[in-house]
């Protein structure tokens, strides 16, 4: 695994700024989005660090920060960048690339704070069409042509969550192994099916991970069971419950830097792998 390095300035994007209309050689774009109807469940841990280990693999990353914490935008901007990329994509109408800011390892960053909450309030407020989250982010990759797009999902409850959910392609449920987190899961297969049910499409599951797993303890072991007994292959690779991983969080870097032969390191490589493999073989 390649270590990374917190000022590791990979310049991905700095040609598509430069020429948002160069195509890649690698096919179309995937907007994944990564949610859970439960918080604190690890899902922007698993944003970033699948995009930093995309970036590094030569890939090109985009996460668009659409939670109005700004978690991801904290993670990734060292400069205290503080804008919100959905107000200015759906509200100003802004182009693509001037919402974009290169981060660390070279990913192309969406900016949120708390005024992606506002753009999705005020896009309610306008009565804009359901899809127009999707048409805005559909002209981001178009123009910008990454390899995939992470898409750092709003609480479950927050206006603009289903329009959000649709624009993607896969969604991704990272989960903790306990009841509540469990049922969060079962939500957000509900909300698939409600989804292509009512408007005939919706994103497809890309896999569930089981997260800050304590795989020696009876309850995290049973727990992970029943998950594997509902929803099978589905089920990715676990990543165990590690200090390291929040170090990761407060000093702007990645388990891999903080731990690099430690558990929670190898466990968060083989589900950027997973990740990997699988969507390879959606086409």
């Amino acid at each position: 695994m390649t270590q990374f390095t917190h000022h590791d300035t990979a310049s991905t994007f700095d040609d598509a700024l430069a020429n948002s209309q160069k195509p890649t050689a690698n096919g179309p774009s995937s907007i994944i989005a990564l949610s859970n109807q439960k918080g604190g469940v690890g899902k922007t841990t698993l944003c970033v660090h699948l995009a930093a280990y995309l970036a590094t693999q030569g890939k090109r990353v985009i996460v668009a920060d659409a939670d109005p914490q700004g978690n991801a935008t904290a993670w990734l901007a060292d400069d205290g960048l503080d804008e919100s990329a959905l107000w200015r994509l759906l509200i100003e109408r802004a182009r693509p690339e001037t919402a974009l800011h290169v981060a660390k390892w070279g990913v192309g960053l969406l900016p949120g704070n708390g005024e992606s909450g506002d753009a999705l309030i005020t896009l309610t407020a306008l009565r804009r069409p359901f899809d127009a989250i999707a048409q805005a982010l559909q002209e981001v990759v178009e123009r910008m042509r990454p390899d995939y797009l992470l898409l750092d999902m709003p609480p479950s409850k927050a206006a603009g969550f289903r329009e959000l959910l649709f624009a993607a392609d896969y969604l991704l449920v990272p989960t903790q192994v306990e009841r509540l987190s469990l049922n969060g899961v079962q939500f957000m297969a509900d909300t698939l099916h409600e989804l292509r049910e009512h408007l005939g499409q919706g994103p497809r599951l890309l896999g569930i991970v089981p997260n800050m797993v304590r795989p020696r303890t009876v309850d995290h072991g049973d727990h992970l069971v029943d998950l594997v007994q509902h929803f099978g292959a589905a089920v990715w690779p676990a990543v165990p419950l590690s200090i390291k991983v929040s170090e990761a969080c407060t000093y702007g870097t990645t388990v891999w830097d903080r731990e690099p032969k430690g558990e929670a390191a190898r466990g968060m490589t083989d589900v950027c792998e997973r990740f990997v493999e699988n969507l390879a073989g959606s086409g």
